[in-house]
């Protein structure tokens, strides 16, 4: 399983083969290859995501038996109430057993954080590996429909491109952010992701070409 930074290092590394790629007209083998990486980097980031989760499950275990700990020192400190001394260290150890529950529960919330995070970096991953297998596919019938085929989903990728760009303008979102709410557009409207980045940018050329 990879590390955060091995995927990082991973991801910009396809980003920079799939533009100069795109700039080279591909082939059907060549972009299948690209859907294929773009899964694998998306089953990495779900396997990283699952270690996180499996992570924050252990943290949330460890605070609370940090808690028990805590109360069972609480307890014998009261028994300690003759020994002041034995009573305030006992009372001292709890206190640092409560201290270090709340590190392990703040320390799950952000490897829950991450999880989620890596998850929706996959679904990004996904959505360009069927972008590119759409026009794998495309490339596969008659030669004039392949380069029309390659434009289109080009064109899609770039319209979704633009799409983001908007919404991140607009709401102060970063790139998976914006992704994102593109999906669930989509899905609350039931049309496409390529449809809805299309009304996006067209809504927003409209309002720029309105007298103000």
């Amino acid at each position: 399983m990879s590390s955060w930074g091995e995927l990082a290092a991973a991801e910009e590394e396809l980003r920079q083969r799939e533009h100069a790629a795109h700039e080279a007209d591909l082939g059907p083998e060549e972009l299948r290859a690209l859907a294929a990486e773009h899964d694998r980097l998306a089953a990495d980031r779900d396997a990283l995501a699952d270690s996180d989760d499996d992570s924050a499950g252990r943290r949330d275990a460890r605070g609370l038996q940090r808690d028990v700990q805590g109360s069972r020192r609480d307890r014998v400190a009261r028994e300690y109430d003759a020994d002041l001394d034995a009573a305030a260290v006992a009372r001292f150890v709890a206190g640092t057993d409560r201290d270090l529950a709340a590190g392990d529960r703040a320390d799950a919330g952000d490897d829950r954080r991450h999880s989620r995070d890596a998850r929706l970096r996959a679904a990004h991953d996904r959505q360009r590996a069927a972008d590119d297998r759409e026009a794998a596919a495309a490339q596969a019938t008659a030669a004039t429909e392949e380069s029309a085929g390659l434009r289109e989903a080009m064109a899609t990728r770039l319209l979704i491109g633009q799409a983001e760009g908007l919404l991140m303008a607009r709401h102060k979102l970063d790139e998976d952010a914006a992704f994102a709410l593109l999906v669930k557009l989509s899905q609350q409207t039931h049309l496409k992701l390529r449809i809805v980045a299309e009304r996006i940018v067209r809504d927003h050329t409209s309002a720029v070409g309105r007298p103000g």
